[in-house]
């Protein structure tokens, strides 16, 4: 029996409409609002979000989504394609599926819902074989592993689970990080300014209400260690000219 391989789909990142780093303000909507209005469709909808699309945040409980656009030539409709949209409010289940059921996207080139009856489009699975799984964490229920396709089902997991991710992540990852100087792999986020992955740091430490009080990597672990092409020493760039003078 053969399985059929699975199709990589490159979509952009949460913050791609986000000049610059996320507020504090956002992250914490991020980390409390979004699981929940995700949880809710789930639960009351019957409908799953599809695999990394997360809204493009821009201030907390506003996004901005894609919409088909249209032109009309000598009466005729013709479709132009997904472009997106102006910041919406966002801030329940309720608001966003109407959304989507109105044809709005997450993605411009994703369809964003995929039914939870669909058993073969999980992410994860608990303790049995999953063919296409790399990455692995403990399950929901003791003595289960739960299984994933994809890196990004898989931070999910860790951020939901407040567990540290044991994997490296995959290449396309590893050079968004290249970008920044601070990256915090479990919310998907870089920081160019000490003070911005401080905040980050201080603000899921501290103790709620206040802050998130959960574990997190510390602002040395999240320091992005840069590779540098060794130069040669000058005494072999003084040996290497005299070697090419005839």
């Amino acid at each position: 029996m053969t399985t059929k391989a699975r199709k990589k789909i490159d979509i952009d990142p949460w913050d791609h409409f986000i000049d610059g780093l996320a507020s504090e303000h956002i992250e914490k909507h991020r980390a409390w609002e979004w699981p929940k209005i995700v949880a809710d469709l789930r639960h009351d909808h019957n409908y799953a979000i599809g695999e990394g699309q997360e809204p493009h945040w821009v201030r907390p409980g506003h996004a901005v989504l894609y919409h088909m656009e249209y032109t009309s030539q000598y009466g005729k409709k013709e479709e132009v394609g997904y472009r997106p949209t102006n910041a919406l409010p966002i801030g329940n289940a309720t608001q966003l599926l109407n959304y989507l059921k109105k044809g709005f996207r997450l993605r411009a080139n994703v369809d964003p819902l995929v039914n939870v009856e669909l058993s073969e489009t999980a992410d994860s699975t608990e303790g049995h074989k999953y063919d296409d799984a790399i990455y692995e964490a403990e399950g929901r229920r003791p003595g289960t592993k739960s299984k994933f396709i994809s890196w990004d089902a898989y931070r999910n997991y860790c951020l939901q689970k407040n567990i540290k991710p044991q994997y490296e992540p995959p290449k396309q990852i590893l050079d968004k990080m290249k970008k920044y100087d601070w990256y915090c792999l479990l919310h998907d986020h870089g920081f160019k300014s000490e003070r911005a992955v401080k905040q980050h740091y201080t603000y899921y430490v501290r103790p709620k209400p206040q802050g998130a009080g959960k574990l997190h990597a510390t602002v040395e672990q999240m320091k992005v260690k840069k590779t540098q092409t060794k130069k040669p020493s000058q005494s072999k760039l003084e040996e290497s000219e005299k070697s090419n003078v005839i």
